[in-house]
């Protein structure tokens, strides 16, 4: 009688132990992933690496409780390798591209970021192969020229190199 109990607690927990694991396997393929996930644009840490394109599920990306993409990879959008390499000089980190996230917060190094995202977080050059000139307004268009230049460097148009055209961060 004992050895008949034995083998069926060893049966029920065997049993047991498959039906967990397989509603687990179950719910995991069913849902092909999740539908919220958003796609960014991961700041690097590499002139010529400067962003991975990556997928996140949405905390990741909210703000909320820290650590997360919006709230620790704050910087300025870089739009090529002269730009970040400039940024790597003066020790600044460049920010991830983040699109909005409804009803949480506006994106981060967006809308001007948008069509590196689109382009597989890969910079895009202009039609005619020329990013703007130092100073020239933001690209998505909000607030003013904004330059970054190394402490105690000459103005631009005083034969040093032009600084860096940052785009004002936006927190909210």
């Amino acid at each position: 009688m004992r050895r008949r109990l034995a083998v069926f607690s060893v049966i029920g927990a065997t049993l047991a132990a498959l039906a967990v694991g397989g509603i687990g396997v179950v719910s995991a393929s069913a849902g092909g992933g999740n539908a919220d996930n958003v796609t960014i644009c991961h700041r690097g840490n590499a002139v010529g690496n400067e962003y991975q394109e990556i997928t996140v599920d949405p905390s990741a990306i909210d703000g909320v409780g820290g650590g997360d993409h919006f709230g620790e990879h704050k910087g300025p959008l870089v739009t090529s390798e002269a730009e970040s390499q400039a940024l790597k000089d003066q020790m600044i980190m460049w920010g991830d591209i983040i699109p909005p996230l409804a009803g949480v917060h506006d994106g981060l190094n967006w809308p001007a970021g948008q069509a590196i995202l689109e382009n597989g977080c890969k910079f895009v050059t202009p039609p005619n192969g020329t990013a703007p000139p130092n100073g020239t307004a933001p690209p998505n268009g909000t607030g003013p020229p904004v330059t970054t230049a190394r402490p105690g460097a000459a103005a631009p148009g005083a034969g040093a190199p032009a600084g860096v055209v940052a785009v004002p961060r936006v927190t909210g």
